[in-house]
């Protein structure tokens, strides 16, 4: 089995100062960066990409256009890593709300009715043209709206997680009557000692927000927050143990939110408390603009679980040098060749590092670089622990509560890769983080050597 590597493929290259390379591999699997179709260089999409400006409603569907042609940069970068698309076990798509400088909604305000429809639109031509590319046994699948993507006029961001053609290992895609998803994709996918969920919500894609998680609207009682929660991780359970995986063997769980449901984290960890006792996995919370699979949701979560019986094993990972994680989590899981960190955020036992006011000057609090380089002492000690390296993260997806400060972020965040850059997609979110005065926060899988 290969150990870690980093390749920068020319379809999907990326310039000096942009962290990321194409793709990496990690044990039996190719992680692909977040791709789009544009064009660094120019900025602009690239020409297949593009409606023609004389032609803009005759010339092909935007959004089509560009998946197409993001598709193609993907499989040549699989290709190139030794992976093809059809061995794809889990995707990450990625739609922005906002596209250019012009001002977001307040981050309390309810973004569905603006922005809906726009959602819908894009997400229903881009699920169209993505059913030319993944033919059958889909990966398990996540499309959430975030603010905004680096590349202005991208319309859609993918990243791909697939089986390496020397892994040995053969995926299998499966269903699930308790979640019967209209998007074509699969629920879950086995791929040896792995299994990869899709993004789960609280819907049972007929009435809209599932029955077990609606509150009554006449009396002060009840959490939708917490209902949604619940009855998600209901569905995961079901469908994660009839592929043979163990509710107490779940390694890592991606929890995206809505600035609603961030607002309603106390209520969130409750039941997680609840579904995990002791020894919870490795959890990242990503603020998110929407949840796009149920008008009014807040909740979508994914999980990766191991499987005992196909050769997956569980260890949790603790330091004390470094922070205890935020909430019911864990550091860091490792399982086989992979390592599975909570979220990272620039902060000390304190709170956040380089926020609040400075001499009472309002614009001089945001400390990102300072944020970095705590992030960066927390992820190494833990990796440490974990018997690798900070130096072998594979795949790394980090979230900024403004773009405008990516330059600080770009200046600090690639120092401690000097063997290559890891897969990277990097993202404009709603400014309501996990920890108020943290300004980015980043998720990552690390290979172990």
């Amino acid at each position: 089995m290969s150990s870690r590597r980093v390749l920068d493929v020319p379809e999907s290259s990326f310039p000096d100062w942009y962290p990321s390379s194409s793709v990496t591999t990690a044990g039996p699997f190719a992680f692909t960066a977040s791709i789009g179709a544009a064009d660094f260089e120019t900025g602009a999409l690239a020409p297949a990409a593009a409606v023609d400006p004389q032609q803009p409603y005759t010339s092909g569907e935007p959004t089509k256009l560009q998946v197409r042609e993001t598709y193609r940069r993907l499989t040549a970068t699989l290709e190139a890593a030794g992976a093809t698309l059809e061995d794809s076990v889990s995707i990450n798509q990625w739609q922005p709300t906002y596209h250019g400088p012009g001002p977001r909604t307040a981050p309390f305000d309810d973004p569905y009715p603006v922005h809906w429809e726009n959602w819908r639109r894009v997400a229903h031509a881009y699920i169209q043209s993505r059913d030319e590319h993944l033919l059958s046994d889909r990966p398990a699948s996540c499309l959430l709206p975030i603010d905004r993507l680096i590349q202005r006029d991208s319309s859609i961001e993918i990243q791909l997680v697939s089986l390496l053609k020397d892994s040995g290992i053969t995926k299998r895609a499966y269903a699930h009557d308790v979640h019967n998803p209209l998007g074509g994709y699969s629920v879950g996918v086995e791929a040896g000692p792995y299994v990869f969920s899709a993004g789960f919500i609280a819907t049972d894609f007929e009435t809209g927000l599932h029955p077990s998680a609606r509150v009554p609207g006449h009396i002060w009682y009840g959490n939708q927050v917490a209902g949604e929660t619940r009855e998600t991780l209901r569905q995961i359970r079901i469908t994660m143990e009839a592929a043979g995986a163990a509710w107490k063997d779940v390694a890592k769980v991606v929890l995206y939110l809505t600035p609603e449901g961030i607002r309603n984290m106390p209520a969130v960890e409750e039941v997680w408390a609840e579904e995990w006792p002791e020894n919870p996995p490795a959890r990242s919370v990503i603020p998110v603009t929407g949840i796009g699979g149920v008008h009014g949701g807040n909740v979508e979560i994914y999980v990766v679980a191991t499987r005992p019986g196909s050769g997956g094993d569980r260890e949790v990972i603790h330091t004390d040098k470094a922070l205890a994680p935020i909430g019911v989590s864990s550091q860091a899981v490792r399982s086989g060749s992979l390592l599975f960190l909570s979220t990272q955020l620039g902060r000390t036992a304190a709170g956040p590092v380089g926020g609040g006011l400075r001499n009472g000057m309002p614009f001089s609090g945001r400390g990102v670089v300072e944020q970095v380089k705590r992030m960066h002492d927390d992820i190494a000690a833990i990796c440490e622990a974990a018997g690798t390296s900070i130096e072998n993260t594979v795949k790394v997806d980090g979230f900024l509560s403004d773009l405008t400060d990516l330059p600080a972020f770009f200046s600090a965040w690639g120092d401690p890769f000097t063997d290559g850059m890891p897969a990277s997609g990097f993202y404009e979110v709603p400014p309501v983080q996990l920890l108020p005065g943290c300004d980015v926060s980043v998720d990552l899988v690390v290979a172990m050597p």
